[in-house]
């Protein structure tokens, strides 16, 4: 269906954009996901509501969370979300229009679920980041 950045762009302020499509290429987006999911990261139609020249459906998208996604360590969870797509046809079945919709929060919930990588990593980090735990 095209990239990632079509799919993610949003009008929140830069410092609430937990994925900025504007800085992402057509490969940085397809990587950071290919990454995040080695094992495939699945588009799945659960109902069609309507046939052509407009088709109306419900979908699933879906993987297992194995690889690091912008700096977050993976859980080994399904991370999955579901939406509504509409996509219009010419005569010859040939795609002339999509509008996909969905809930972002369902999807990033699940990546950004984990600590970042660096926190994650430091074992002390938890004790020292206490406003009432002095390391001194």
């Amino acid at each position: 269906m095209g990239s990632y950045n079509a799919l993610l762009k949003n009008s929140l302020p830069k410092e609430f954009q937990y994925y900025k499509a504007d800085e992402e290429s057509f490969e940085s987006s397809h990587e950071a996901f290919r990454s995040a999911f080695p094992r495939g990261f699945a588009w799945e139609v659960i109902h069609v509501y309507s046939g052509p020249p407009l088709i109306a459906f419900k979908f699933r998208h879906w993987g297992i969370f194995e690889g690091p996604f912008k700096g977050h360590a993976p859980t080994g969870e399904t991370v999955e979300f579901y939406g509504i797509a509409t996509v219009k046809v010419d005569e010859g079945l040939k795609v002339e229009e999509v509008e996909v919709y969905y809930d972002p929060a369902q999807l990033f919930g699940g990546l950004l679920k984990a600590p970042p990588i660096s926190i994650s990593s430091s074992p002390t980090h938890h004790a020292s980041a206490c406003p009432f735990h002095s390391s001194s």
